[in-house]
């Protein structure tokens, strides 16, 4: 695991935290969002159903869409205004070679095609649970390229990966990450200010959190970092059109799933 007491670097801008809004109780695993201009898409990641649920921005689900999809471990979702994209990426224990990508018509939710991704590189055998490099839980829809972030349990580095049409894929590294104070957990574009937010966490086996919000430019060099002081496991991020920030949180031990608006002062 990671260890906590994470280091910040000095802030610039000041980000101010709406209340959060508690999530349903069948949200209590959500695990990545996707915002539009009426609501926000999540998901529950694995042993869970392969739903989809819209909310509104005051946290209550509107509609659920049940796809013919299996949930192996579903840790984000991202979209334009045509399809939804879920990644079936989870992959903390390090033992799944076989990764998918769903492409979901946000008008017919039974129009589905899927996609398969491998790292290269990546043997499952050697893995030991929560110290490789080959899981990850943030993907983003960014100036037509469909984004993959790694969670990178062993050398904090972050590899970015570019997921094409191909049926079967090996993702190699178009890019890292390296200076944040954590692993990455979700993603998104902020095409207001021109540059890639995300949000992760350190922890260690006894449930210690030490949280962050970052943006980083596109170069994927972190520019700002913000510690998110009482928030644990902190799993999906979006950007609404007024350039908001909204980042959900895994329900964890004396703490509810929840939604919380960031803005930048």
């Amino acid at each position: 695991m990671s260890g906590c007491a994470a280091q910040y670097p000095p802030s610039t801008k000041s980000l101010l935290l709406a209340p959060l809004s508690v999530l349903s109780q069948q949200l209590e695993e959500t695990s990545g969002l996707y915002c539009t201009d009426d609501g926000l898409f999540t998901i529950n990641d694995s042993g869970n159903e392969a739903t989809v649920f819209e909310l509104d921005y005051g946290a209550s689900v509107k509609q659920t869409h049940t796809l013919a999809l299996q949930n192996l471990d579903w840790e984000a979702i991202t979209g334009d205004d045509n399809f939804l994209y879920i990644a079936d990426i989870g992959n903390n224990k390090g033992k799944r070679e076989n990764l998918a990508i769903h492409k979901v018509n946000r008008r017919h939710y039974d129009e589905i095609s899927s996609v398969s991704v491998q790292y290269q590189g990546n043997t499952p055998s050697d893995n030991f649970p929560y110290a490789h490099d080959f899981d990850a839980e943030a993907m983003v829809l960014a100036e037509g390229k469909l984004l993959i972030f790694s969670k990178s349990w062993r050398t904090g580095i972050a590899n970015v990966y570019e997921v094409g049409s191909e049926t079967l894929q090996i993702l190699t590294p178009i890019a890292q990450i390296a200076g944040l104070p954590g692993v990455i957990t979700g993603a998104d574009f902020d095409e207001m200010r021109n540059l890639y937010v995300v949000v992760g966490y350190k922890s260690d086996p006894f449930g210690n959190f030490s949280t962050f919000l970052a943006q980083l430019d596109t170069s994927f060099t972190p520019i700002e970092v913000w510690p998110l002081d009482e928030y644990k496991q902190v799993e999906g991020i979006c950007v609404d059109k007024q350039g908001d920030y909204w980042f959900s949180e895994e329900a964890t031990d004396l703490r509810k799933a929840s939604l919380t608006r960031a803005t930048i002062k």
